[in-house]
């Protein structure tokens, strides 16, 4: 990711002599008989995913979302206070902006983002003229046909976010806007990957000239692009461990891709539109994980938790704030019987239940994938947690919910964390996105 700035002025021509739709999502707080916009978030140019128009209103707070033409959004480049900004049903007074913006890219399924966007993008991040007079009102937000909240970062998530559960760190952020300009030039598609071959629709309106490059610890290829369509790379060992897809021209990054299972670039596979399809033999995998006893990436456990018991789940909060790892749930302490965990609902909502406690319990929620097999007649639930991209995790039951607690993994075991541990969590992830962001600027 590269960043750059851009003059105000610059930005508010690109903006007024845009032809493009913005959808909008904006936030406005109360100021006098009428609204003053505070943070306004705009993609241009694509419509977001599941996108509808909407708007929450209540007494001192307000959120709409709305489709506008790009070039109403040139207002908010204005050193001067006091323009005016309709959006939807609702007129804001915009607040002097203060240059320059600043531009950063970012690929198509950006893992960061809640539904991630299908084609690269550039942010334009606007900051105000005067933060400090800034003031988003702390009160309750209750309103007629709408949700209500506790307070504004709440309502915030649930609107921006899509994020309800009234627990997260992320607040109210203090640019006055960030306006998202999709790409579409070239990007990859989805992509999928078979023992013998991996294939990646590569779509865009100019994709002639781009050079789409395979680049894994055990190789590399390439191909020169005339026009859009799949293009098959063949897999003759297998797909590489490391695995990078690289859309290019020249010396600068269409859009890029990690199509590692481990990579904490990926996070998801299905969601970053990769579909990996190796065949695996279920108690070969379980008996693997076995063979290779607890440490400091896998622990067995002969029952689920349960809502009394869920202090087990402090090993998912270590396991996120670590390297990731996997619980096995329904094998004997001896860590070789397999017993099986109870059957008391069908898999899939024993499935929904272990999730929905991690959900419950660990916070900020860590990503997680549970899988369910049958060896010798007995079910077995594996729980796999993804390196953590916010740490740290920590620990949230109904006797610390005001101070969750936090772990790490050392060997085999699960221990609390001092606080140098949670410091070096946070610090070990910024230095490995630092040092991905540096390979990627072009």
């Amino acid at each position: 990711m590269n960043v750059r700035s851009i003059d105000l002025d610059t930005l508010r021509r690109d903006l007024e002599t845009s032809e493009q739709d913005a959808y909008v999502r904006a936030m406005a707080v109360r100021a006098g008989t009428g609204w003053g916009l505070y943070h306004c978030w705009a993609l241009i140019g694509a419509e977001p995913p599941q996108w509808s128009e909407v708007l929450w209103e209540y007494q001192d707070h307000a959120f709409v979302a709305c489709r506008v033409p790009a070039a109403v959004l040139a207002g908010l480049c204005s050193p001067e206070a006091g323009s005016a900004l309709a959006l939807g049903p609702l007129a804001v007074s915009v607040p002097a902006a203060s240059g320059p913006a600043h531009q950063s890219r970012h690929p198509s399924y950006a893992r960061h983002e809640r539904a991630p966007l299908p084609v690269p993008a550039a942010d334009v991040t606007i900051a105000p003229a005067d933060r400090g007079s800034r003031n988003v009102p702390q009160t309750m937000l209750v309103g007629e046909g709408v949700p209500s909240f506790p307070e504004p970062n709440s309502a915030w998530r649930a609107f921006f976010e899509g994020d309800f559960s009234l627990i997260g760190a992320q607040g109210v952020p203090d640019d006055l806007a960030r306006l998202r300009f999709a790409e579409g030039c070239a990007w990859l598609g989805r992509v999928h990957v078979t023992p013998t071959q991996l294939v990646v629709a590569v779509e865009g309106s100019h994709v002639n000239g781009a050079e789409l490059e395979l680049f894994g610890e055990s190789g590399r290829s390439s191909r020169r692009l005339e026009a859009a369509g799949e293009v098959t790379f063949p897999l003759a060992q297998g797909l590489p461990a490391h695995a990078w897809l690289w859309l290019k021209r020249g010396t600068t990054w269409l859009d890029y891709r990690s199509i590692d299972p481990r990579s904490g670039w990926t996070g998801d596979l299905d969601r970053a539109g990769v579909e990996i399809e190796v065949p695996v033999e279920p108690q070969a995998h379980i008996e693997a994980l076995i063979a290779s006893g607890e440490g400091p990436h896998v622990e067995f456990k002969e029952y689920l938790p349960t809502k009394q018991s869920r202090r087990t789940l402090k090993t998912v909060a270590a396991f996120a704030n670590g390297d990731g790892g996997t619980m096995v749930f329904g094998i004997n302490r001896d860590e070789v019987t397999v017993t099986g965990v109870i059957e008391d609902k069908p898999p899939t909502k024993l499935r929904d239940h272990l999730v929905d406690l991690v959900r419950g319990t660990v916070i900020p929620m860590p990503h997680v994938e549970a899988r369910d097999y049958r060896i010798e007649g007995k079910l077995i639930l594996v729980l796999e947690v993804s390196p953590g991209t916010h740490p740290p995790y920590g620990l949230s039951t109904p006797e610390t919910r005001d101070k969750p607690e936090y772990f790490v993994r050392r060997g085999a075991s699960t221990f609390p964390a001092q606080p140098n541990d949670l410091s070096e969590a946070v610090l070990s992830r910024r230095r490995t996105e630092g040092d991905a962001s540096s390979r990627f600027a072009g």
